[in-house]
């Protein structure tokens, strides 16, 4: 069956009410009619890893497969992802806001003072601007939050935990001062662009072996999940612009690009995302009958749909307990923003 991931698609009227936006037609009949069930998954990189037959080792090994994807020689060695971010202060949080790209000569600089400063204890490594790892000498006790997970999120609660967590968070706070007064950072705050002021600890590992080819045909963009279909022995495809019936029933198509602009807090960019999704995928695959399986890991939640659905005219949307938006000011002057942090 034919299997689609789109983190955060449960949140969607949620999103749609909060920007007073209609509904979507075709996404309201999939949620009204289509049969749900939970899925075992907290994040987009434990759901591909599951669905491609990469085993967990304390982390999700993202660092590795990635680093070999790119031309890396991984070897024997633990590598972590070190992405660049910005995190903001608000109010008495720390919000993680990502960097969507720095440029390769800004990169460069910044991987330099670092390498400079903290020599082999830490020595970032670009696999494009705005992906680093970080080669370990000895295996961490520590286990972390991916990226997708923690954008946009206050940072305390998902910060790295662990034997080593503490050593690794003092290790953050000397980056941040660091990174904070580099010239790259001055520059950029001249132009009043958001700092890279700290680094982001997730998806470490060893470069995992594989125990057989994943029968799957995976169609994405992000060079992370086309890292780990590759690894996987899968077969790989850039993901279309549209829906096309010429996608085969055994391919896993993941598209997270609405979820990018909301962990960025683009709002306009989601909102034209989720429309895209809805005219030129959701309203072609549903005209086609083909059946298939949709899945919100951020959620917990798996749609099933086929053909005979579209008749349950009873059946009305529900919204989903988990990590549902609540944006009412509370009696004691606090607050909950979209993400569900406390101010």
């Amino acid at each position: 069956m034919l299997q689609l991931v789109v983190p955060a698609f449960f949140q969607t009227d949620d999103f749609l009410d909060l920007l007073g936006e209609p509904r979507l037609f075709h996404l309201d009949m999939l949620l009204a009619r289509g049969r749900r069930e939970a899925l075992d998954s907290a994040s987009l990189e434990e759901l591909a890893c599951k669905k491609l037959g990469i085993e967990r080792q304390r982390d999700w090994p993202i660092a590795p497969i990635s680093l070999a994807a790119s031309g890396g020689q991984p070897e024997s060695a633990y590598w972590l992802r070190a992405d660049p971010v910005h995190v903001r202060i608000d109010r008495d949080r720390l919000i993680l806001n990502e960097i969507a790209e720095p440029t390769p000569g800004e990169a460069a600089l910044l991987c330099e003072a670092l390498t400079a400063h903290f020599g082999e204890e830490f020595s970032p490594q670009q696999l494009r601007p705005g992906a680093w790892v970080v080669r370990t000498n000895s295996r961490p006790a520590l286990s972390t939050t991916p990226l997708s997970q923690a954008g946009g999120k206050h940072i305390d609660p998902l910060l790295p935990t662990g034997d080593d967590a503490l050593a690794w968070r003092t290790l953050l706070n000397e980056i941040q001062m660091l990174l904070f007064h580099h010239p790259v950072n001055q520059a950029r705050e001249q132009r009043g662009e958001p700092v890279i002021n700290s680094v982001w600890i997730w998806g470490g590992g060893f470069l995992p072996d594989v125990a057989e080819k994943s029968p799957l045909n995976v169609l994405c963009n992000h060079p992370d999940w086309l890292a780990l279909a590759q690894h996987a022995g899968a077969n790989v495809e850039m993901l279309p612009e549209k829906w096309s019936r010429d996608i085969p029933d055994n391919s896993l198509l993941i598209l997270d690009e609405p979820h990018r602009f909301l962990r960025q807090g683009d709002f306009n960019g989601w909102l034209q995302a989720m429309r895209d999704f809805e005219n030129n995928w959701l309203q072609q695959l549903l005209a086609s009958g083909r059946p298939f399986r949709l899945d919100d890991p951020l959620q917990g939640i798996s749609l099933t749909w086929r053909s005979a659905y579209r008749w349950k005219f009873w059946q009305r949307a529900q919204k989903p307990a988990k990590q549902s938006i609540n944006i009412q000011q509370q009696a004691d002057g606090a607050g909950v923003d979209i993400f569900g942090n406390r101010y």
